[in-house]
């Protein structure tokens, strides 16, 4: 494989660099910080919620309170019917009507009663949402803090890393670090690998797997090829 070396050291920095980045992403710090702000956003969410329902309550007492009143007018207006006519036919009817009205202020009565306790629960929950917030944002800040300083200490050697990287990829093919990019975007380190006699002519990658015939015919072939089963490079030297 052209510039074997060169490509090796670069993948051996490279690794080296993942090393220090995944320090930082799986430190402590950063799982609390990403719990944080799951912490942070559900309680915004609760908030958010409570204060449409909040809405939807008010509009809910408005309405029940034009309703009464709107009822309260006309009990006095059937009542005032009811003592100026002498005919008890329209009495009755008057009567009647008036039943109406009060069952519609009682079936009011029971749904303002069944509200009370859902506005109870709705402030309670609206409450514990800006408490719960108001934790998990000071907890935010606090861990966040911390890990900049953390990456702070690290940026040194992750810059070090960085520059010579950059000093090295002028002397591999691009198409290579094409290849090396593609595969370690899935997560697999090392990318390019020796090859594993395994006796015979035959020969394992480094995940363990034997080489299909195709793949181990380029590999001596050409001195590399792809492991069909992990799709890394495989060189032979």
């Amino acid at each position: 494989m052209e510039n074997l070396e060169k490509l090796l050291e670069y993948q051996k920095i490279d690794i080296e660099l993942r090393k220090v980045l995944d320090e930082i992403e799986r430190s402590d710090d950063s799982k609390k910080l990403e719990q944080a702000r799951t912490e942070f956003n559900n309680a915004k969410a609760t908030v958010t919620e409570t204060e449409k329902a909040a809405e939807n309550i008010v509009t809910f007492y408005n309405n029940a309170l034009s309703f009464f009143e709107e009822c309260v007018k006309r009990i006095d207006e059937l009542s005032e019917k009811i003592k100026t006519t002498d005919d008890l036919e329209k009495q009755r009817e008057f009567v009647a009507q008036l039943e109406k009205v009060r069952e519609k202020l009682y079936d009011l009565e029971k749904r303002l009663s069944e509200r009370n306790d859902k506005t109870d629960k709705v402030i309670l929950a609206y409450l514990d949402g800006q408490e719960r917030g108001k934790k998990m944002r000071n907890l935010f800040n606090t861990v966040k803090e911390r890990l900049n300083k953390f990456k702070t200490e690290k940026e040194p050697q992750i810059k070090s890393l960085k520059a010579k990287l950059d000093a090295i990829k002028p002397s591999i093919p691009a198409a290579v670090l094409e290849q090396y990019a593609a595969i370690t975007a899935e997560g697999k380190y090392p990318a390019f690998v020796e090859a594993i006699d395994a006796g015979k002519n035959h020969y394992r990658c480094f995940c363990g797997l034997e080489l299909s015939q195709k793949a181990t015919s380029e590999l001596v072939d050409k001195g590399q090829c792809r492991c069909e089963t992990c799709r890394r490079l495989v060189y032979k030297k």
